[in-house]
């Protein structure tokens, strides 16, 4: 019990920290977060992704032009401080094998770097015990007073840099750099490791640049992938830690991940481009995605977005697809055409399907009289979870049963609750997953569109 608690408190203390880290150090360190965000939110206008090789010797060109392919430094300012050692001699130089590679460390530095992390989750899980143990709004303002920030972490990351700064290729070294990964972009800690001395001289810290020259192949990677930093300096990392890499785990993780980013950002020729090199990689077949036993494999995954992209992308027609109705009738998708259709594929237990049930209620009587159908799709593994749920929800809409795992799920490439599809009259898919005011006003629009339409006048 005790165990499971203190891991949550240190889930719930570092959701607060990095919270806070980003909150009290954005005044203060204006211009660089600035010129951090600026880079961030760049977007890459000239890539282009050369014709991909053999499935096991898979290439993709670089994402921007030859000049630009490199990684960039992250965290690294325009103008580093002083210093914090000399060339060539880092202030906390703890003894190594000198031999480099997993398991090649000395137990000092193992243990230091365990130390020093810990130390900082220690920090953050004080000051969650203190917020959990607040009652009253004066404990709730004197526990705040213990929030930590980036000062907090500034004397750790300090450490854990220069332990880094004397051997990057052991794994110490690669749990000190993922650890500080978490915390790159936030303008104290930028500082910080700035001003980290290496052995031959050079200065600054590019933990995307250490990864791929060191430890492209540790599983280790693969996990911390998931909650990297968002920027155009993690696509080009992402790729070339795909090309680079010969473990399974690190070539799903880092191709998924990229193939989301590319998705999100709306540049699909080249997802797609990477997606079709992921599904013929043979050797990605024995990675699973989810922890479920159907889930696909990584491998699997990609041929499902390969699906989704050709065939569910905004612009396109929605491929003809079918469930069952609440009164055993199984309707086709095109019944539907000349209505502007909200097609949300849900679950009774999806925690964020159920609370947008207010809103849609909402949105059915707006528009009542119009050429509107909100097509509420199940996946629930019982039709009479489906119906036993209706019971006690007001949802006055179509609904369609078509179980767990379903030919609907697999030809859409459903894989999160909701998927909220949006399609015009016409049938085209205009929007995909938009919800509350967004998805009201996108309706509107399409039943103005429409209406227009049918009025030559």
């Amino acid at each position: 019990m005790k165990s499971h608690l203190s891991f949550t408190l240190l889930l719930i203390a570092i959701g607060c920290v990095q919270q806070a880290v980003y909150a009290q150090d954005q005044a203060q360190s204006a211009s660089l977060s600035a010129a951090t965000s600026d880079a961030a939110e760049a977007p890459a206008k000239s890539q282009t992704l050369a014709p991909l090789g053999a499935p096991d010797k898979t290439k993709v060109a670089p994402l921007g032009s030859p000049k630009s392919a490199a990684v960039a430094p992250l965290g690294a300012p325009k103008k580093p401080a002083a210093a914090l050692g000399k060339p060539g001699k880092p202030k906390f130089a703890l003894k190594t094998t000198g031999m480099g590679g997993a398991g090649a460390a000395a137990p000092d530095r193992e243990a230091e770097v365990k130390r020093l992390i810990d130390a900082y989750h220690n920090i953050a899980i004080r000051f969650a015990d203190r917020m959990i143990l607040a009652k009253t709004p004066e404990d709730i303002e004197q526990a705040k007073r213990h929030e930590p920030s980036a000062r907090a972490l500034r004397p750790v990351a300090r450490l854990i840099a220069e332990i880094v700064a004397v051997d990057q290729t052991d794994e110490p070294a690669l749990d000190a750099m993922l650890f500080l990964s978490k915390y790159v972009g936030v303008p104290l800690i930028d500082e910080t490791l700035a001003k980290a001395v290496f052995a031959d001289g050079t200065q600054g810290f590019d933990i995307n640049a250490m990864i791929l020259e060191h430890h492209a192949d540790n599983p280790k990677v693969a996990k911390a992938l998931r909650s990297w930093p968002k920027s155009p300096e993690t696509d080009q990392f992402l790729l070339d830690l795909f090309e680079k890499s010969h473990n399974p785990q690190v070539r799903a993780s880092s191709g998924i991940n990229l193939v989301n980013n590319l998705q999100r950002n709306e540049q699909t020729d080249y997802a797609l481009q990477l997606a079709k090199a992921m599904a013929a990689d043979h050797y990605l077949d024995g990675v699973p995605t989810t922890s479920r036993p159907t889930g696909p494999t990584a491998r699997g995954w990609a041929a499902g977005k390969v699906r989704e992209i050709e065939l569910v992308s905004v612009g396109k027609v929605l491929p003809e697809v079918s469930g069952e109705t609440l009164e055993g009738e199984v309707e086709q998708i095109s019944d539907y055409r000349g209505k502007v259709v909200v097609f949300d594929v849900w679950t009774t237990w999806c925690g964020p399907c159920v609370a947008m049930i207010p809103h849609q209620n909402e949105m059915v009587e707006k528009f009542r009289d119009e050429p509107y159908q909100m097509i509420s799709v199940s996946c629930d593994a019982e039709r009479e979870t489906l119906e036993n749920f209706l019971e006690t929800k007001e949802m006055p809409w179509k609904h369609w049963w078509v179980g767990q795992d379903s030919p609907l799920q697999e030809s859409l490439n459903v894989r999160i609750f909701p998927t909220i599809i949006v399609l015009d009259a016409k049938g085209v898919i205009r929007h995909k997953n938009i919800k509350e005011e967004e998805l009201e006003a996108a309706v509107e629009e399409l039943l103005k569109e429409a209406k227009e339409e049918g009025d030559p006048t």
